[in-house]
Order: C-alpha cells, then sequence, then structure tokens
C-alpha cells in the first residue's frame, strides 16, 4: 500500500491579504493534509513526495492561482503510520502550472511553464513607405531616385520568459541548436496563437540539478514577439538593372552620371517605384516540439 490521503484536507487553516510590490496585493492560504503511510519508518520525503493529491511546490493551485511556496510534514506521535502535512499557498513568483494531461505528475519534466511579460523594445526597421494617408509615399527623393541611407522606423516588440524543466539527458548542443530561433509555424502561448516567425527565441540559461527528487535541466526562455514577423526587409535598389539578359548600369538623365535606381523584385528590371524584398535570416524551429503548454 503506498502513501494516502485520508479524507480530504483537514478542516483547519488560514488566509492572508499583504501589501507587496508596487501597488501588487499578495493573497495567501494554508492548509493541512492527514496522510496514511505504508509502515511506522516511512520518512519524512517520501510523505512530501510521494503521496497522490499532495500539493506540489512551486505549482499554482485554485482559482486565484496561488502558488505552494512551502510544504511541511509531521508524524503524529501515537500513530506514527498518519502525518499531518501543512501547505502554504501565495501568489508571487509562480513559474510552473499543472499538465492538464497528469496534473498530480511530481516529475517537474512534465509541468507546464508560466508565461511572464518581462519588458517592451524598440527596433529600427527599413521603411518602405510613409505614414501619409490616403496615399502612403515610397521612402524615395523627387527624381523618383532611393536615398543613400534608407528612412527607418523605430518599432515596438513585446518580450516575454519562462522557465521550463528538462530531460535530464540532453546535451548542450539541444540549446544551442535552439537559441536565436524563430518559431517555424503558428505557436500557441499566453492566450493568443503567434504567426510563423513572429516569435524570436533566445536560450538565458540552463542549470542541470535535482528538482523535487527528479535529475532535471532547468533552463530559462526568453521571447521577442515582433507582429511584422523577425524577415529582413530591404529595398530593391542598386546601381544596375536587367534589360532582357543584358545587365545595364543605371544612368542619370544625361546619361552622364550613375545613379542608384529602383528595380522591380523579380527580373531585375528598371522600376519607378523599387519593390520591397523579404529576406529570412533566422534559423526556423518547431516550438511545439519542445515548449509544453498545456
Amino acid at each position: 500500500m503506498a502513501n494516502e490521503l485520508v479524507g480530504s484536507e483537514l478542516r483547519k487553516g488560514s488566509g492572508f491579504v499583504r501589501k507587496g510590490q508596487g501597488f501588487s496585493l499578495v493573497f495567501g492560504e494554508s492548509w493541512s493534509f492527514r496522510v496514511k503511510t505504508d509502515d511506522k519508518f516511512t520518512s519524512r520525503l517520501s510523505v512530501l513526495t510521494d503521496t497522490p493529491g499532495l500539493p506540489r511546490v512551486g505549482l499554482l493551485y485554485g482559482p486565484l492561482g496561488l502558488v505552494c511556496d512551502d510544504l511541511t510534514a509531521e508524524r503524529d506521535e501515537k500513530h506514527p503510520i498518519y502525518w499531518t502535512v501543512d501547505a502554504k499557498f501565495q501568489t508571487g513568483t509562480e513559474e510552473q502550472k499543472q499538465s492538464q494531461e497528469n496534473p498530480d505528475s511530481p516529475d517537474p519534466t512534465t509541468w507546464t511553464p508560466v508565461f511572464k511579460i518581462d519588458s517592451f523594445v524598440t527596433k529600427e526597421r527599413v521603411l518602405v513607405a510613409d505614414r501619409t494617408t490616403p496615399t502612403a509615399k515610397k521612402p524615395v527623393n523627387s527624381a523618383g531616385t532611393p536615398f543613400d541611407s534608407p528612412l527607418t522606423e523605430t518599432r515596438s516588440l513585446c518580450q516575454f520568459s519562462f522557465v521550463q524543466f528538462e530531460d535530464a539527458g540532453q546535451k548542450l548542443k539541444a540549446f544551442l541548436d535552439r537559441n536565436d530561433t524563430v518559431n517555424q509555424a503558428s505557436f500557441d502561448a499566453i492566450g493568443q496563437v503567434f504567426d510563423a516567425r513572429t516569435l524570436l527565441l533566445e536560450v538565458v540559461e540552463a542549470e542541470l540539478g535535482s528538482y523535487a527528487g527528479f535529475a532535471a535541466w532547468r533552463v530559462k526562455y526568453k521571447v521577442t514577439y515582433d507582429p511584422d514577423k523577425h524577415d529582413e526587409l530591404r529595398l530593391d535598389v542598386g546601381p544596375y538593372y536587367k534589360d532582357g539578359a543584358e545587365l545595364k548600369r543605371y544612368m542619370d538623365d544625361t546619361n552622364t552620371f550613375g545613379i542608384i535606381g529602383g528595380l522591380d523584385g523579380t527580373t531585375g528590371a528598371k522600376a519607378s517605384d523599387p519593390a520591397t524584398l523579404t529576406f529570412r535570416c533566422k534559423k526556423e524551429i518547431n516550438f511545439s516540439s519542445f515548449i509544453r503548454t498545456s
């Protein structure tokens, strides 16, 4: 017979509300549980980690999303096969939640990470058309030719992070192959579906250790979301253009000086408005193959 809970939680416990950092409020609760063991020599560690139905430290519970941050066990002096386990919960720096498929699993490599929005950053991007309405203007001079240096705009990007426990047998090469990559296909996380190549993944740190009695990697990731995709855009311009199979020099109206002119984006022919070329510069991988979201 394995360790087992006797009935539901005991009818004792407490709750609190206190001020956290900034303007946040921290909610907390404590509950006690009764555990029956195989024999009087069962260890405290076995009670805390091998009893189905007991809360797991580090996981989220209840409608308030309280994280279990403390679990203690005391043996009954008169009946040594019985233990009282006290669990404390509070809102705060939660990292994991239970797997929907196996919510009672003590193995952290089955837990689902909690995604946290950390910051917003900016990125310079080549401007292919300005914000003039109703008809946007191309970034070219009055003669219709591109400027020596492209016009740029500042875009805001969102960054979020998460911690995930992973198989201890993984080699460092696995983390290297994931770093600085984008999502190959659409990816469902933090309540929305992200289009392909809009998420840039960075491996921040990885630590190999023992967690909840299981050997595992504790890996921290950071993701940068760009709604316009992590591709590189370039105006199709250059000093030469194609006239049929012949490559010719772009010249000014007097045919005296070479200039930079617009191209059509496909055949290399002249174009009054240069086309925009898109380059996929980041390695694409399947995020769903290793990031757990449910």
